[in-house]
């Protein structure tokens, strides 16, 4: 296991940790800059894992990034020694497999490791959450735990995966990130999500300034409730939703004020992206086509503000509108 860590001026301080599963160990610093953490687990032991402490005594922030082989009881070892942690990025080992089993057989981390995350590390303030599945109960016990996220980015990595203990969509969860964490600026969502999520957005994510979504909502609806009711938004980004002209559009009056939208694989058409740039001639309107295009669909676009027109770079496969 490689345990690494920078100081403030730059230079770096770490080393490799080897022990067999029966050995207990301690991996600690003194050093008072020390403000980044980074595991690389080559094959891991959860046991091991387990009992490895690091002591961090500096007052400046603690980030830790780690791959999803620690599994909750990583997470926990993490939780009962980095209180002072305020940024976790928890990646999976293998992104494009769903049905990856680490080596040694494990689960990944699940809603477990995150609670015990969030009653450990009450400083918390940044988060990146790959994991298989999740529950509505757990996300709201994390931000109730931790409520000045500004960032909460939660990726179910199982498409349109529900609440895996009631079957329930995955409404709640987000209803409990914008309604407790008042300082929120990034919210990535997923799993099964209905309308009412983003009706819950638009409620309460007052200081959102970048949402990402995908496989979610039922209707354009969604996307409404977004652009009426989140006045600080900057970026959107929609991927695989069922939102279309009607949700462009929707957004008439905000895309000067936004840095941009991306919308791939939705149901927007050329039309509609037609009838966005003539009524907002100030925007970049861009279709990026795909070599089977029916000429109706807008397979991807990308809308930005810009005060020098249409840019004279683009390549043969962007239509600017």
């Amino acid at each position: 296991m490689k345990v690494s860590g920078w100081h403030e001026d730059g230079s770096s301080k770490g080393g490799w940790f080897h022990g067999r599963k029966e050995v207990e160990g301690q991996i600690w610093w003194d050093g008072w800059a020390l403000d980044w953490i980074r595991l690389d687990p080559v094959p891991i032991w959860t046991d091991l894992v387990g009992s490895v402490q690091i002591r961090h005594n500096s007052p400046r922030q603690l980030n830790s990034e780690v791959l999803d082989t620690v599994e909750d009881k990583g997470l926990e070892a993490v939780a009962s020694n980095c209180h002072m942690l305020e940024e976790l990025r928890v990646f999976p080992a293998d992104p494009f497999d769903q049905d990856f089993i680490p080596d040694g057989g494990g689960n990944g981390v699940t809603d477990a490791g995150f609670v015990s995350v969030s009653e450990g590390c009450p400083n918390l303030h940044y988060v990146l959450y790959f994991c298989r599945k999740m529950t509505n109960a757990a996300v709201a016990t994390v931000v109730r735990n931790c409520p000045n996220f500004t960032h909460f980015r939660l990726c179910i990595m199982n498409m349109c995966e529900p609440d895996y203990l009631t079957n329930d969509p995955m409404d709640e969860a987000f209803g409990s990130v914008v309604r407790t964490c008042k300082e929120l600026r990034r919210l990535a969502v997923s799993g099964l999500l209905t309308d009412r999520t983003f009706e819950y957005i638009g409620t309460y994510a007052k200081k959102l300034e970048t949402l990402s979504v995908a496989f979610a909502g039922n209707s354009d609806r969604s996307m409404q409730y977004v652009m009426q009711g989140c006045p600080n938004l900057r970026k959107l980004e929609i991927r695989d939703c069922p939102f279309g002209n009607t949700a462009l559009l929707s957004g008439l009056e905000r895309y000067e004020s936004m840095r941009s939208l991306w919308m791939s694989a939705c149901n927007v058409t050329m039309n509609g992206c037609r009838v966005l740039a003539r009524e907002m001639p100030r925007l970049n309107v861009e279709v990026i086509k795909e070599e089977d295009s029916d000429g109706v669909q807008a397979e991807k676009v990308y809308v930005y503000r810009t005060v020098v027109g249409p840019r004279r770079d683009a390549p043969p496969f962007v239509l600017t509108l």
